[in-house]
């Protein structure tokens, strides 16, 4: 029997974040074959797997880690819309995000619509994104843009025409159109309206969105991740998916969650996701979940709460019936699927709670790992219910970091007592919650080490330890942070026994750094870079002079 390996890495300080250990086994080097790890172990012991064809990879004592996965993610649609449009990322004004999309208008004379995203909707009003200022440079073709979030746009007036929009039209289900006192719309759209004005443009096209996602694969590739979980793919993201992956453009592994409508019949979507996982089931694209939006964003004011708001005593709806969150949850929980909840407000948090505690009581418990992502705002009584429930906790703390401007308001919303409840990732994992790290891109960056630095300093990236820290109670250590981007992340996309772990048997998923962030100071982790990344065993980045 053939047992040299086709790679061994050796050299290395290769953290293994292998499962049943305090913190992880650390070891020296490990040996490929056949996409899997053959062995681990050190150097020397390795180096008897080398035959006449092994590469041997020298990591010269740099960090080796399972590779990254993020687990909250709109993989295929940021693709599109970050490489196909204007991007507004960077707009701190209205000014400049006119100036933004007036210079992509004229670069782009053959676009039908004029698209863009980005614009920060903390930073502007309703009454300054009017659907003036857009006709001024867009002309006559329609325009809408998406906000960072994905739960606010904007539009101009040929798009609101197009759309049917206008004094006396209805409202979305889930969505509204800011208006004049006329009843005609002043140029703001909140939440699922965005969906409907999105509909009126004309959609990518397959060549569009297979070149964008070829590029953004290998963009997560240089910063040492190699899995992704889409947090709402229809059937024809699934579709893409797989062509990207026969093409071998697709050097990313691909788990999927589909959105769930509370206006739409339980039984169809049912059907359709249960049609979805039978066809797309296999190592790099499956669906396993199901998604479901509870409440909004605090910014726009469609998150809700357990009390009404400190400042206005308003609350926003939930976005489902409490009864129908007990009959969609019991009846996918039924099926075993995993739920993906997003949740914002404590309402939305313990209404989501209370879901799966109706669907265990109804059908048993499982191996379910239901999650609920976001949680911004959390009630402390309902922390313990994580773990007593065995619900995930999907926490983006790259949003724990102080920002004057939003933390004004949502402290202004919340008062003085539930401020200190936000993003609380820290009593989480203290009650024993199984915790992981994402980014929600393209709501805000991709890149795995600033939002890792976050979440153990809740600090700006650029602070030292005199600099303001948000709610100090709740951070956390490095190895809970790498944990929520491996072995736990793996975990929540239902492929820890593939991924996840540098473990024999698994895939060769795993990337070298050139930081040691289990040892350098917690304010230099953001700057940690990739310097190798394997899929599989295969080669899918390597940094210049590496």
């Amino acid at each position: 029997m053939n047992n040299m390996a086709d790679k061994i890495i050796i050299n290395g300080k290769v953290h293994t974040m292998a499962q049943g250990h305090e913190t992880d086994t650390i070891v020296e080097a490990i040996a490929i074959k056949d996409a899997r790890i053959l062995a681990t172990g050190s150097s020397q012991e390795i180096k008897r797997y080398v035959g006449v064809n092994t590469q041997v990879i020298d990591a010269k004592g740099n960090l080796v880690l399972p590779g990254l996965q993020d687990t909250h993610i709109h993989f295929q649609l940021s693709s599109a819309d970050i490489y196909h449009n204007a991007v507004l990322y960077d707009a701190k004004n209205l000014e400049q995000a006119l100036q933004i999309i007036k210079e992509f208008s004229e670069q782009n004379p053959q676009k039908e619509w004029i698209r863009g995203v980005g614009f920060d909707p903390v930073l502007f009003t309703e009454n300054e994104l009017s659907k003036e200022a857009l006709d001024n440079v867009t002309g006559n073709r329609p325009a809408f843009i998406m906000a960072s979030d994905y739960h606010n746009g904007w539009a101009n007036s040929k798009a609101f025409e197009l759309a049917g929009v206008k004094a006396g039209s209805s409202e979305p289900e889930n969505g509204r159109y800011a208006r004049l006192a006329d009843g005609s719309p002043k140029g703001f759209i909140y939440e699922d309206a965005i969906w409907h004005m999105s509909r009126q443009a004309p959609g990518y096209t397959d060549i569009e969105l297979l070149e964008a996602m070829t590029f953004y694969s290998k963009e997560f590739n240089k910063h040492g991740i190699t899995g992704v979980l889409d947090a709402m793919a229809p059937r024809s993201y699934l579709k893409n998916y797989k062509a990207l992956n026969e093409q071998g453009d697709l050097t990313l592994r691909v788990r999927c969650t589909s959105k769930i409508f509370a206006h739409q019949p339980l039984q169809p979507q049912l059907d359709e996701l249960i049609s979805m996982r039978e066809e797309y089931n296999d190592d790099m694209v499956s669906l396993h979940s199901a998604k479901f939006f509870l409440d909004g964003v605090m910014e726009n004011g469609t998150a809700n709460f357990i009390e009404p708001r400190s400042d206005n005593g308003e609350n926003a709806e939930l976005m489902f019936t409490s009864q129908q969150i007990n009959e969609y949850f019991t009846a996918f929980d039924k099926h075993q699927f995993q739920l993906h909840v997003h949740t914002i407000g404590d309402g939305a948090v313990r209404a989501a709670l209370n879901g799966i505690e109706a669907a265990q009581l109804a059908n048993g418990k499982w191996d379910s790992r239901h999650q609920l992502a976001h949680l911004q705002v959390v009630d402390p009584q309902d922390i313990p219910r994580f773990k007593q429930l065995g619900v995930l906790a999907n926490y983006q703390t790259l949003w724990t970091q102080p920002d004057e401007e939003n933390d004004i308001l949502i402290n202004g919303m919340l008062g003085k007592e539930r401020s200190q409840w936000l993003y609380p990732i820290g009593e989480f994992v203290k009650q024993g919650a199984t915790c992981m790290l994402s980014s929600d891109w393209g709501v805000s960056t991709f890149e795995p080490f600033p939002i890792i630095q976050s979440g153990i300093t809740r600090q700006t990236l650029g602070a030292n330890e005199t600099g303001e820290v948000n709610t100090p109670q709740h951070r956390i250590d490095v190895q809970t942070a790498i944990k929520g981007y491996t072995i736990n992340a793996a975990h929540a996309a239902w492929r820890d026994d593939i991924t996840g772990s540098i473990e024999e048997g698994k895939y060769a998923d795993l990337a070298i750094f050139d930081q040691d962030v289990f040892t350098i100071s917690a304010y230099s982790i953001h700057k940690t870079q990739a310097l190798l990344t394997l899929l599989g065993g295969e080669e899918v980045y390597r940094a210049d002079g590496f």
